[in-house]
């Protein structure tokens, strides 16, 4: 029988506040209801642990009441590291450690599940990783996805739902290994994840995410 995995330190106490922080304001905005969802951040590697490390919430957690054990820490493989009281991660930490894989300037990394992200559902392909786009053109907001060109576009990458979350993390990643344009994406009928170099930029990015969302079904 495997060892329990070893608990919380202090280390992640200031990372655990600022995630919790911020699952109280998306539960409020309605983007993470029902515990749906999940926050993250990546750890800094250390001299004592130089291994790769995720802080992300855990499972069935409810995102309005965090507290500070309500986390668990996994390595870049999703394996359990160390984790608060009665804490597992949930599937979709599979996410989250996609991100991290191929993103290496991502230490903040946001799924949320709002109403426009579910609703943006098109006919698309099913044969490639990034099963379909929304693309948006001559939008102020894509900026703020640091898309500065006048002539930018926002293709934002929409994949399959499929039931084994695993099976969206590995569509994610496939895609990620080439394409790098947008720091967010949507699953069809599910949610977006979004990310960035800091907590303000992550929360930048799902934030404007989800403005295009609300324009593409506006534009229906």
């Amino acid at each position: 029988m495997s060892p329990p995995p070893a608990l919380l330190s202090d280390d992640s106490l200031e990372l655990r506040g600022l995630l919790a922080e911020l699952g109280r304001r998306y539960h409020a905005a309605g983007w993470l209801m029902g515990t749906s969802g999940n926050l993250s951040a990546r750890l800094p590697v250390t001299d004592r642990d130089p291994g790769e490390r995720v802080l992300v919430t855990a499972s069935g957690r409810h995102k309005g009441r965090l507290g500070t054990g309500d986390f668990v820490i996994v390595d870049l493989d999703g394996a359990v590291v160390a984790a608060g009281p009665n804490a597992r991660p949930s599937a979709e930490t599979s996410l989250h450690t996609a991100v991290y894989r191929r993103v290496p300037e991502a230490t903040v990394a946001l799924h949320v599940h709002t109403v426009a992200s579910t609703l943006l559902a098109p006919d698309l392909p099913g044969d490639s990783g990034a099963v379909g786009h929304a693309e948006f053109r001559d939008i102020e907001m894509i900026k703020g996805l640091d898309l500065w060109r006048s002539d930018a576009r926002a293709a934002l990458p929409l994949f399959a739902n499929h039931a084994h979350v695993p099976d969206i993390a590995a569509d994610v990643e496939r895609y990620y290994a080439r394409e790098r344009d947008v720091p967010s994406f949507v699953i069809r009928g599910h949610g977006i994840t979004a990310w960035g170099d800091s907590p303000f930029t992550a929360d930048r990015h799902l934030e404007v995410t989800e403005f295009l969302c609300r324009v593409a079904l506006a534009r229906r």
